[in-house]
């Protein structure tokens, strides 16, 4: 058993509050996550978790084992990451969480590009819009769409993205395009739900007051609205990374281009004690460059 890794994945269990999530977080088979976490009791003479078909606890061996493992692993990290600065070379598993979005259309298309440039890195991202603690879920980088709040993070700015209203070219052939957002009113339009509160966001624009669409259709699904507007079901407004590949490819046209409005700036975050680390640095120049707009 290398109770380093056992220590690791029973951290994972403790954070995931189950042993199924935490095999997924892991990449492994719920079996192997129990096993390690069987060695480990082994090893140890004790019971760490009390465990049910229901529920899992922490027995008060286990509480000493997890803040002794978390201080173990942290330590460990901060380790490897001092002798990889000091060889100067980018190496070792790089923990990244992003929204889908940016996953699926900008970085998952180009990390065989990054891990050719740098073999010795091994690259576990996740998708997730949630808060994490990048400390308990061993994240190196979060990439996020929106404000940035905490202030223990070092954030680098990656996207200033932009509201864009577009139709499809049929639907302008057959409907039109409005001339001005006051004109919207008297075109089929696709609203955006809101997730969490079950209420269209209204559109934002440059110099005119927000729009409220009245819709026969509307979703919480980005990628559905999308589609629907590709299919000609009327004018959405969507965030400009969202729709960049559809415009280029004539898919989608912008519209009211003139009132286009500032959308929420996407950053990189990353630890302070991890700005020094070879590679978290290889990764955000990397990210940097992908979203800075094309050379004229």
């Amino acid at each position: 058993m290398d109770k380093l890794d056992a220590m690791r994945v029973f951290c994972a269990v403790v954070e995931a509050g189950g042993f199924s999530r935490a095999a997924e977080r892991l990449g492994m088979s719920p079996s192997s996550v129990t096993m390690q976490v069987a060695s480990l009791e082994s090893h140890f003479r004790v019971k760490l978790l009390h465990r049910t078909t229901r529920s899992m606890s922490l027995t008060s061996e286990g509480v000493l084992c997890h803040q002794h493992a978390m201080q173990l692993l942290a330590d460990m990290t901060d380790l490897e990451s001092q002798l990889h600065d000091a060889a100067d070379i980018p190496s070792g598993t790089l923990r990244v969480d992003m929204p889908g979005i940016v996953s699926r259309l900008y970085v998952a298309p180009a990390l065989p590009r990054f891990l050719a440039e740098y073999p010795e890195i091994t690259v576990r991202a996740s998708a997730s819009d949630r808060l994490i603690d990048m400390v308990e879920e061993g994240v190196d980088v979060l990439i996020r769409i929106g404000n940035v709040s905490d202030s223990g993070l070092v954030a680098r700015r990656l996207m200033q993205t932009r509201f864009i209203c577009c139709a499809s070219p049929e639907f302008v052939r057959r409907h039109g395009a409005p001339q001005s957002p006051d004109a919207l009113p008297d075109f089929a339009c696709l609203g955006f739900m809101l997730p969490k509160v079950r209420r269209l966001r209204p559109w934002v624009f440059n110099g005119a007051d927000d729009f409220h669409p009245r819709t026969r259709m509307s979703s919480d699904h980005v990628d559905s609205l999308l589609e629907s507007c590709k299919a000609g079901g009327g004018i959405g407004q969507f965030m400009s990374l969202s729709v960049a590949d559809a415009l280029r490819s004539g898919e989608l046209l912008p519209l009211l281009e003139p009132w286009q409005a500032d959308g929420p700036v996407v950053h990189a975050l990353f630890q302070q004690r991890h700005q020094r680390a070879a590679k978290v640095r290889a990764f955000i120049d990397f990210v940097t460059a992908l979203f800075s707009p094309p050379a004229p």
